[in-house]
């Protein structure tokens, strides 16, 4: 049997995830064991009402239970059984399912991945019985929480030099009325732009290097993924101003800041006339996220908040 600490990771298995980079980062240590467990949804995401990734995508969990579990109370005497040994920690990466009552593990750490679109008492069951929580979201943390904010993979996310810059401006995600209208703004006046959803990992970042601009905007008070992804891609970022971002990085040093999509149109306009400048704002915002903001950094926090670092 390992004498390696074992981290229990839980959370619904959709080809991408947050939970997805915390099991990245895991995998690439040599100094913990792995067990992986929760709802499976193969190549399955709930992306524009449900839509299919590429299979290869999909990464079974070592207990995946059915994708029907999502919304059933599942209790952990189910989880529990199968696990090789109690884990010293249970990580819980929590984006709409947690078991029902306590798993097994030494230290239950609960993360609220997603606490600007689920409802808060959504997330007290599991609250109720964890050691430690972590909100993802400074404008959404409670009492008693600790932040711990998103982050960017140094490998699928690492820059890709030397590309073509087929774009003037890319954004990947879901398509928001607001960002809508900014896309029509900017097409409006002949730029290229690439915006569409179902690319992830290795894609998604080809595809902001073939990019002059990168842009962000944000549903509610929240600072996404894709602001740290795209500064460690060193793509000239325009994003909309939220709470977090002035914790972590500094306008008009790391980023072209906006509020409205007046703001948003001459921030672009600005980065395409001045790409040289720009791309030195790039680098300085990659250096900023290489140093502070990996997906491993975040798993150390973790490691030292429970005492295995």
């Amino acid at each position: 049997m390992s004498n390696k600490p074992l981290i229990a990771v839980g959370g619904i298995h959709y080809p991408l995830s947050m939970m997805s980079y915390f099991i990245r980062a895991l995998e690439r240590r040599d100094d913990i064991e792995l067990w992986t467990f929760g709802p499976y949804t193969g190549s399955w995401i709930p992306w524009n009402g449900g839509m299919n990734l590429l299979a290869k995508y999909a990464k079974v969990p070592n207990f995946p239970m059915p994708q029907s579990a999502i919304t059933s109370k599942v209790p952990s005497s189910f989880i529990n059984a199968l696990m090789p040994r109690e884990p010293d920690v249970t990580l819980l990466v929590d984006a709409g399912w947690h078991p029902i009552d306590r798993p097994n593990g030494r230290t239950i750490v609960h993360v609220k991945t997603d606490p600007h679109a689920i409802q808060p008492q959504f997330y007290n069951e599991a609250k109720a019985y964890a050691d430690i929580v972590f909100s993802m979201q400074g404008p959404y943390i409670e009492y008693g929480e600790k932040y711990l904010p998103y982050a960017a993979d140094k490998i699928c996310h690492a820059p890709m030099e030397g590309l073509e810059k087929d774009f003037d401006v890319c954004m990947v995600g879901l398509h928001y009325d607001h960002r809508n209208q900014l896309v029509r703004m900017l097409r409006g006046m002949g730029l290229n732009v690439y915006y569409d959803i179902g690319s992830i990992f290795e894609e998604f970042t080809e595809l902001y290097s073939r990019s002059k601009v990168a842009i962000s905007w944000s549903s509610l008070l929240d600072l996404p993924a894709r602001v740290f992804e795209n500064m460690y891609m060193a793509i000239p970022l325009v994003t909309n101003r939220v709470p977090d971002l002035s914790t972590h990085f500094v306008e008009d040093e790391h980023y072209l800041g906006f509020s409205n999509h007046t703001e948003a149109v001459s921030k672009v306009v600005w980065a395409l006339d001045n790409l040289e400048e720009a791309n030195e704002m790039a680098w300085k915002a990659h250096r900023k996220v290489n140093a502070q903001h990996l997906w491993n950094y975040r798993i150390n926090t973790i490691l030292e908040t429970v005492g295995l670092k």
